[in-house]
């Protein structure tokens, strides 16, 4: 009976002392967590207001007289008719304004899921991720893209910004989207301006894609069914490529 005593005892301290050093492992794993440093790539904060300063005077103005061209003509407005009123003239012009965006930006939750979402797709094609691409892009001037939800509603003419993914083969890398055969998922490889080149099968087969013309991989399709064909087989699959970003125009005057 004393001996059970003794080794229940023994068995209680050796629990004891174990849990502690576990944890005291523990709480050294957390005090000597690396810090992560800051990417090469990050700015001062001085050098981000200079960018900011050059696209206003360089890029903004160009823009907006552009756009606000456009506008002219479609409100009929020639150059040369100048004879309404000052009042009038001034309430057409304010109509007219074009609004330059000068961001995009999305909720930081959805960026999490974007990226958590194109590591999954690619796990699932057996590629890696090499890089992420922004693309400038810019709306049409439509409210809706042709057969796409109405819920879409676009920015008609607003400047905006594609997120796609890439992989590397050979010396450079492509953008791709995976195709549409759910028992054999493949990464489909698209040029820098988003024209499908080829399949990947294993990363093994598509030989020196970079010597070889785009166009070598399209068929031989009549000009009236291309846009169609096009839409129907090579795009057929899942994107990877983000959009529908929150834009925003001009800074209003800052309050204090």
């Amino acid at each position: 009976m004393i001996n059970a005593k003794k080794f229940l005892s023994h068995s209680l301290m050796l629990f004891i002392v174990l849990f502690s050093f576990l944890s005291c492992e523990e709480e050294k794993k957390k005090e000597v967590a690396p810090e992560v440093l800051a990417p090469e790539q990050i700015v001062h904060v001085e050098q981000a207001k200079e960018m900011y300063d050059f696209y206003t005077k360089r890029r903004a103005p160009l823009i907006q007289r552009y756009e606000d061209s456009i506008n002219r003509r479609k409100n009929g407005t020639k150059i040369q008719q100048k004879k309404k009123a000052k009042s009038d003239s001034d309430e057409a012009n304010a109509e007219k304004k074009f609004d330059v965006a000068r961001y995009v930006s999305y909720d930081y939750k959805t960026l999490k899921q974007y990226l958590a979402y194109i590591e999954q797709e690619a796990e699932k094609a057996n590629v890696e991720i090499s890089g992420l691409r922004i693309y400038f892009s810019n709306y049409p001037d439509k409210a809706f893209f042709d057969g796409q939800d109405k819920d879409s509603v676009l920015h008609p003419r607003q400047n905006s910004v594609l997120l796609s993914p890439t992989l590397k083969k050979g010396k450079r890398d492509y953008l791709f989207y995976i195709g549409e055969d759910k028992a054999q998922q493949e990464a489909i490889l698209l040029s820098d301006s988003f024209k499908p080149i080829k399949a990947i099968k294993g990363m093994g087969n598509l030989g020196n894609v970079e010597s070889k013309s785009h166009a070598s991989f399209m068929p031989s399709l009549p000009k009236s069914t291309v846009n169609t064909t096009l839409n129907a087989s090579f795009y057929a699959g899942t994107s990877l490529t983000m959009n529908k970003g929150t834009g925003a125009p001009p800074p209003f005057p800052e309050e204090d």
